[in-house]
Formats: C-alpha cells, sequence, structure tokens
C-alpha cells in the first residue's frame, strides 16, 4: 500500500487552513491556545448559562400570568429570581464580552498573532467552567433564595438553601477573568500590565504604529 499522498484533481484547491480546520478532535480544542477557539469556548460556556436563566425567567412569567401566581410556591418564586441573576449576571453578562469579544477580536485588532500568555488564557476558561459547576451544584441541592447580590443576613443567618457552594463558585469564577483590576493583587495587576505592553508593543504587526491603534 503506498504511503504518498494523494494528490489533487486538476482545478480543485485544498481547503483553507483556519482555526476551525487546523485540528481536528475535542483534545485539540481542550487543549488549545489559540486565542479564537478559546474565545468559541467561552461563548458556547456562557450560552449555556444563557438559556439556563433564560428558563428561570420563562418560570418567572408563567408564574406571573396570573394575579394569585398559580405556577410555583413563594418560596420557590424567590429561588427562581435568584438562581435566574446569578446564572445571568456572574456567567453570561460580565464574561461575555470581554472574555468572548475581547479573546477574539482584540489580537486581530492590534496585528497581535496572540495573547501574551495563551497558557493562562486558556487555564482561565477552566476556571471558570469549575466556578460554574459549584453553582449549578448548588442549583441542584436546594436552590438560592437570597437574591442574587447576597446581601446579609438574608444569605447567612435567615438562609435555608445552598448558599455557600454558590458563594465559592461565585469567587472561583472572579479570578477567571483576566480583564479586572483588583487592586488587593499586585501580582495579577503586574501579569496585566506586562501582558498589555507585549500586546500592544511586540506583538502587533510591524509598521501598525501608535496612530494606527483602535
Amino acid at each position: 500500500m503506498s504511503n504518498t499522498p494523494p494528490t489533487t484533481l486538476p482545478g480543485h484547491k485544498p481547503p483553507h487552513e483556519d482555526y476551525l480546520n487546523a485540528t481536528y478532535g475535542i483534545r485539540s480544542w481542550l487543549l488549545t491556545t489559540d486565542h479564537k477557539r478559546i474565545a468559541l469556548l467561552y461563548l458556547g460556556s456562557v450560552t449555556v448559562f444563557f438559556f439556563i436563566g433564560g428558563i428561570f425567567a420563562t418560570m418567572i412569567r408563567i408564574h406571573l400570568l396570573t394575579p394569585t401566581g398559580a405556577l410555583v410556591t413563594p418560596e420557590t418564586y424567590n429561588k427562581l429570581f435568584t438562581m435566574h441573576g446569578v446564572a445571568m449576571i456572574f456567567f453570561f453578562l460580565i464574561p461575555s464580552i470581554p472574555a468572548v469579544l475581547g479573546n477574539f477580536l482584540i489580537p486581530l485588532m492590534i496585528g497581535a498573532k496572540d495573547l501574551a500568555f495563551p497558557k493562562i488564557n486558556l487555564l482561565s476558561w477552566y476556571i471558570y467552567i469549575v466556578g460554574g459547576c459549584f453553582v449549578l451544584y448548588s442549583f441542584g441541592t436546594g436552590g438560592l433564595d437570597t437574591g442574587w447580590t447576597f446581601y446579609t443576613p438574608l444569605s447567612s443567618v435567615y438562609s435555608n438553601s445552598a448558599v455557600t457552594p454558590a458563594v465559592i463558585g461565585i469567587f472561583i469564577n472572579g479570578f477567571s477573568s483576566r480583564h479586572d483590576l483588583v487592586p488587593a493583587s499586585p501580582i495579577r495587576l503586574g501579569a496585566l500590565r506586562h501582558q498589555l505592553g507585549h500586546d500592544l508593543g511586540h506583538a502587533r504587526c510591524r509598521h501598525h504604529s501608535l496612530a494606527r491603534w483602535p
């Protein structure tokens, strides 16, 4: 059996290689350092939480079709309202723009090949997933009835729901963002400053002057 590569037909052009068909398989996606693929991983994750929050919102609206509320009890309504807010605010609204659009577009806009720390960029998505698993666990083990702001004492002495895993998940999710500025973390500030300096200064296209930066 011959090991020579197959010849292309006359007039047939091979498919253009891009970030979608450069490599194949689940492993290539889970271990990728391509900023476009990581953006798509984030897009799929935030879309899942969008639909989860949308299910809770739909149940709320159905419950409010009648003045007395015929679908759920008042306690369950509080849980639906809280879980809708947690899913939409912390796991869809906040990460959607910087993690999805920022990951995909910023390196292209500044002419960089990739972000300065591509492995840390991938790690941020895994941290996001770990935080989301904690929150989903709290949803499945009693839910939350404190409101998505978690104000005390509703989230402490008066809470009968799974507040602790939800708070842990939201706390973990906060570390997944590379774009937030935490004054108490000089290591992260230094990494962010180095990353921006590398992306905007060294990884940009040649002849891409300061006046052409978006």
